[in-house]
């Protein structure tokens, strides 16, 4: 038997340990660089901590992108598995400009992007043939990493 994304290995309500740890070190960036921008550190090698979580954001933007990517090259329904390639594009092209925009404003947009994905796939994960843990794992990473992202684009537009 040929196990496809859509077939659940045993027993997966409970998100596994080493995704767990691996997205809560994830969210280390997040949480460090908004302190860091919230209490006026400087930055190093002349990068602020404000473009430094920018870019860690467009580069997990990025990495969500092909998350989904990954979802449809084995997803057994078509229709699926062509919206899943086309939505995949959106994450890495909407951080993009959110880097070209810089600032409050990329801040303000990498926020954007990291909600409405994690909304995509907490609202949409069991039809992406998505464990069922993932939706959960998605909607606590998303929200705290959008809330991190969201405070330092708050504190980066009243500084200016």
């Amino acid at each position: 038997m040929t196990l496809i994304a859509s077939e659940p290995a045993g027993e997966d309500h409970d998100i596994p340990e080493l995704p767990l740890a691996l997205g809560l070190l994830g969210l280390a960036p997040f949480i460090v660089l908004s302190l860091c921008v919230a209490l006026g550190a400087s930055g190093v090698a002349g990068l602020s901590p404000a473009a430094a979580l920018l870019g860690y954001a467009a580069v997990i933007l990025s990495f969500l992108g092909g998350v989904h990517w990954g979802l449809a090259l084995r997803h057994p329904a078509k229709d699926i598995r062509t919206g899943l390639y086309l939505a995949a594009m959106a994450p890495p092209l909407w951080a993009w400009a959110g880097l070209l925009a810089g600032g409050a404003a990329g801040l303000g947009m990498a926020a954007a992007g990291l909600a409405a994905h994690g909304v995509v796939d907490g609202a949409y994960a069991t039809r992406f043939a998505a464990p069922r843990w993932y939706r959960r794992f998605r909607l606590l990473l998303a929200t705290l990493a959008m809330i991190s992202t969201t405070a330092a684009a708050v504190v980066v537009a009243y500084a200016a």
